[in-house]
Formats: structure tokens, C-alpha cells, sequence
């Protein structure tokens, strides 16, 4: 075998490289990418949190960057960050945006080359090889990569079960479960890892919930992150008429670093947040992420200590901070996308409606929970019903073929089958063009079944 002469880690992650459908889909769509102008029938992505609505403002905005400075030749200040960034993501953005009960301070924070490279270099950090970090249903399908490639660490899926709901206390008890299961088969749980707001299904936790989580984690001294990346992507605010009120309830974002005396719920030093400028931002291919420890020195020494593996370039750090370093420029780029991404969720649900495919009202994230599971064909409903993919896979191949991309709901561990998430952060134009293609391949899929 030509992976013999591999090491039993690199090994692994060859055997598993095309188990990860997103990263298969994302490749279709790079190889065959729509252009209105080259390739009109090529692949629209409809399947990737990427931010398309405030492209020209933030050209505008790093242009006076001179990326091919001879000053940004060299290495930059340090691997983690310069002062001047983490001063401003302190001052700036967190201490703005996120209300922390306590000031954040720029020592509290350590840089990476995206939030994928923080998840990955923080596992590192509370987790030895074979140790567990708990994640509930659906969740994010980077974050198995991101534990489990290099730090070797493994994912426990606590399944939320028919009636619990992921914004809700009872999914506490079935966490549990999981950790002692686990715990029983003789793996360590080290860590709880969330999305806040939810990635995909684009909603809000609670404040009850999020102090239930870190009573949860006191509990079984479990490190707990947060990833918070989607913060000031939350849009609900400026829906209008229907799309506002469909809206099953208004919880706001919370940070956890807003709750007061959090030592009540929690010892301080296991709550951690991770941010980037992939989504708020819509900074995806700069790669830049944080995490921000406001009350663990260890962690964020063992942080650092690898740093030097995920440093982001000169170039990019120097445009990321002619971007943060104006608190004027800042709240116009956010309030300008957040009424866009309000924009472009209205026009989604629309044609949802008109079609009457069942959503989960989204409040924040470039994404929207779809069930297509009435394009299911008959022949297919039971094993589908049973857990059996192949009638999700159906209709994912079906959107490919006609040039739109979507993510499947087991891409995110979701038990049920028919479930997906649809990006709507693009061009409106783009997106109604999408969303056609979606519907013209899930009715074909339906009919041609049918009829057989």
C-alpha cells in the first residue's frame, strides 16, 4: 500500500479524505463555478456560509492597503496577533458588540489563520489523542474535522431526540447521557463545543440555556467553547411583515462573555470564545480567527506556544486591521449587512412559501433550515423514514446536475433524513436564479420517481 510508509494519524485521515460531503460538494462547485459572463450554467453556491453581500463596500474599504509593501515583507509582529490587532478587536468589536460583563483586554486574546485553525490548535491544547469533546445535533460538519484530523481528539454527538429542541434545557439531560456513556467506554470527555448563534439552524440560545450549558460543564469539568463567529450576522431586528412575524420568539444574541458573574454558573477559566472574520466579516478566504480566554493564562499560553503554525500573513493582518481600526467604520459595515442578509432572507422564505417548503425561522447566519422531504420519491419514503440516505443524496445530485449547490443535512449529523441548509448570503439576483434551479431539480426528482 503506497500510505504504508505514512504515519498512522496521516493514515487515518487518508482513508476518511472523501467521507466529508461538504468538502465534496464545495469541489464540485470549483471545478465547474457559475460566472454570469464564462459559465452561465455552471454551479451556484447555495451550500457554503460565504458572504457575497458586501463584496464592493470592503474593496472599497482595503484598497488603500498596499499589500505588496516591502514593510509587510517580513514577519509580522508576532505569531498570535500584533498589540495593534488584538487592541483593536478588543476595543472594537468585542468590547463594543459582545457586552462583556468584564472588559476584554487584548492579552486575552490569540490569533490563528481562521476559526477552523482555532478549534483544531484549542482541541490540541485540552485534549490528548482518543479524548472526547461533546456536540449536540445538527451541528457544524467542520467542527469533526477540525477535532478529530490532527489533534486526533473524537466528536461525541449527544442526538437530540423527537421533541427536544436544541434552543431548550431538556437537551441537557441527553448531553449527559452522552458524556457517560462515553466516560463508561473509557473515553475522557475534555471539552463542549456550540455554535452561538446557531450554525445551521441559525437561531439564538437562550440566556437560561447558555447558563444551564456552563452549569452542565462545571459539572463534569468540561473545558466549554463557544464559537460565536456569527455574532453580528444576527438580522432578525430588521425583518418586516411576514418574515418578522413567523418568528417563533425574539431572543437576542448573548455572549456568554456578557453574563454577569459567571463564576456562579461556572469556574471562569473553562469558558472560552472563538471568533473570526470569515462570516461578520465576510472574510472567508482571509483566514483569520481568535480565540478570546479572558480568565485562563494556561490556555492561552498553550495557545500561543503553537501559534506559529497558524500565523496569518503580514499582508492580511494589515488589511484586517485598516478594517477595525475605525469604530465608525466598523458599525456602518454591520448594520449595512445585517439589513442585507435581512434583505435576502425575506426574499428566501418567499419563494419558500410560495412553494410551501417548511423552514425554521432563522434570526442570524448566512443560512436557512429547509425540509424537502415532500420531494422525497414514494419509493424512497420508508427507508428515508428508517434513517437510509440515499433519497437526501438523490435530491443533493439532482441540484448539482442542475447547477445549484446546497448542504445536506448529514453534512451536519442530522438524523433525519430530507433536511438542508440553504446560504441565501448572495447576490439577490444570484439567489432567486438559485433557488429556481433547487426547485425545477427537486420537482423533476420527485416526478421522474414517480412516474416510475
Amino acid at each position: 500500500m503506497a500510505w504504508q510508509n505514512l504515519s498512522v494519524r496521516a493514515q487515518e485521515n487518508c482513508r476518511g479524505g472523501g467521507s466529508n460531503v461538504m468538502i465534496q460538494g464545495m469541489a464540485r462547485v470549483s471545478s465547474d463555478k457559475f460566472d454570469l459572463q464564462t459559465n452561465p450554467k455552471g454551479i451556484i453556491n447555495l451550500g457554503v456560509a460565504e458572504n457575497q453581500l458586501m463584496s464592493k463596500e470592503l474593496a472599497a474599504i482595503l484598497r488603500p492597503v498596499n499589500a505588496v509593501d516591502p514593510k509587510l515583507f517580513g514577519y509580522s509582529e508576532g505569531p498570535s496577533g500584533s498589540k495593534l490587532l488584538r487592541k483593536h478587536f478588543a476595543d472594537n468589536i468585542f468590547n463594543q458588540y459582545f457586552e462583556p460583563h468584564e472588559p476584554v483586554y487584548e492579552d486575552h486574546i490569540v490569533f490563528t489563520a481562521g476559526c477552523s485553525a482555532t478549534v483544531d490548535n484549542f482541541t490540541f491544547c485540552v485534549c490528548d489523542p482518543g479524548d472526547g469533546i461533546l456536540i449536540t445535533t445538527p451541528f457544524y460538519g467542520g467542527f469533526n474535522t477540525d477535532i478529530m484530523a490532527k489533534s486526533k481528539a473524537r466528536v461525541i454527538v449527544a442526538h437530540l431526540e423527537d421533541g427536544v429542541s436544541p434552543f431548550g434545557v431538556d437537551q441537557v439531560e441527553l448531553m449527559q447521557q452522552a458524556v457517560d456513556q462515553a466516560t463508561a467506554e473509557g473515553t475522557r470527555v475534555r471539552a463542549f463545543v456550540l455554535s452561538n448563534p446557531h450554525n445551521p439552524l441559525g437561531r439564538n440560545y437562550p440566556r437560561e440555556v447558555l447558563i444551564e450549558f456552563l452549569k452542565f460543564a462545571s459539572r463534569n469539568k468540561l473545558h466549554i467553547l463557544f464559537d460565536e463567529i456569527y455574532a453580528l450576522s444576527v438580522f432578525d431586528y430588521a425583518l418586516s411583515g411576514e418574515a418578522k412575524q413567523e418568528q417563533p420568539d425574539q431572543t437576542p444574541f448573548i455572549s456568554v462573555l456578557s453574563i454577569p458573574n459567571i463564576e456562579d454558573y461556572c469556574e471562569k477559566e473553562l469558558v472560552h470564545v472563538a471568533y473570526g472574520m470569515s462570516k461578520d466579516f465576510c472574510l472567508n478566504g482571509f483566514r483569520c480567527g481568535c480565540l478570546v480566554s479572558p480568565w485562563n493564562k494556561d490556555i492561552l499560553e498553550a495557545m500561543n506556544s503553537i501559534a506559529v503554525f497558524t500565523w496569518m500573513s503580514s499582508p492580511i493582518e494589515a488589511m484586517i486591521i485598516k478594517l477595525v481600526e475605525n469604530p465608525a467604520t466598523i458599525d456602518w459595515f454591520v448594520k449595512t449587512n445585517q439589513r442585507r442578509l435581512a434583505e435576502s432572507y425575506t426574499l428566501t422564505v418567499d419563494i419558500l412559501r410560495a412553494h410551501r417548503i417548511p423552514f425554521l425561522p432563522a434570526q442570524g447566519g448566512h443560512y436557512i433550515w429547509i425540509d424537502l422531504r415532500q420531494y422525497i420519491p414514494s419509493a424512497l419514503v420508508n427507508m428515508a423514514a428508517a434513517g437510509e440516505r440515499e433519497a437526501e443524496y438523490m435530491l443533493w445530485k439532482a441540484m448539482l446536475d442542475k447547477g445549484v449547490y446546497l448542504n445536506l443535512g448529514v453534512a451536519f449529523s442530522e438524523k433525519k433524513v430530507g433536511f438542508f441548509r440553504l446560504s441565501f448570503s448572495v447576490p439577490p439576483w444570484l439567489l432567486r436564479i438559485g433557488l429556481e434551479r433547487m426547485l425545477r431539480a427537486c420537482e423533476r426528482t420527485f416526478t421522474l420517481s414517480a412516474s416510475l
